[in-house]
């Protein structure tokens, strides 16, 4: 009987200055090559395993939206013991990265079915520090808008609901599968175009917050 190999959690990765400055400068940063292809594995298989258990957050961004522009009843969610003890061993990258007194608040695997659309929006204030990795599947990027800093989640919505929008625009930010982008989430406004991508999908979020 083969055995899959045992997921090994992600050591304090160090952080190069060239990272902590282009996430300071433009809001978001790609770090690659974290961990392993075993632990990229466990990942995937708990996230599909826990998809059965996936919700609605009651809890989270919700982009004010008119009914026209409401096709999805939003991301369902789950989280799982493995996604847990990466989020906690990822705490000295994530301080190192941005130089603050980062916790972990919560950790998640946000489910796709069949289309990848996310509103545009910010995170909530237990977001920090958003690390973005992919779960599984094929996910497409999120485009960040540093144009629209310190815009409203009502002047959001206003542009989401706008036909004449341009949801192509933005930066174009993927993510690693044995690694994360990490992403200013709370102050950088993102989303997803959407587009068509059959079958089930996922993206882990693991979010901090400052101390102080």
């Amino acid at each position: 009987m083969t055995h899959a190999p045992v997921p090994v959690l992600p050591h304090p990765a160090p952080v190069t200055p060239a990272a902590r400055r282009s996430y300071a400068d433009h809001g978001f940063v790609h770090l690659p090559g974290l961990w392993d292809r075993a632990l990229a594995d466990g990942i995937a298989r708990e996230g599909r395993e826990r998809w059965p258990h996936a919700e609605i957050p009651r809890h989270g961004p919700r982009t004010p939206v008119t009914a026209r522009r409401i096709t999805r009843r939003g991301t369902p969610a789950a989280s799982g013991p493995l996604l847990a003890r990466t989020h906690l061993a990822l705490t000295g990258t994530a301080r190192a990265l941005t130089g603050r007194l980062l916790v972990p608040t919560f950790a998640a695997y946000g489910y796709y079915e069949d289309d990848d659309e996310v509103f545009l929006h910010i995170d909530t204030e237990q977001c920090d520090l958003t690390l973005l990795t992919t779960a599984f599947g094929d996910v497409g990027p999120l485009h960040v808008h540093p144009g629209l800093i310190g815009s409203t989640m009502e002047r959001l919505g206003e542009l989401e609901s706008d036909p004449a929008w341009d949801r192509a625009g933005g930066i174009s930010v993927g993510y690693p599968d044995t690694g994360v982008t990490a992403l200013n989430g709370h102050v950088l406004p993102h989303h997803r175009p959407g587009r068509p991508r059959p079958g089930l999908h996922a993206v882990a979020a693991l979010c901090y917050r400052s101390l102080f």
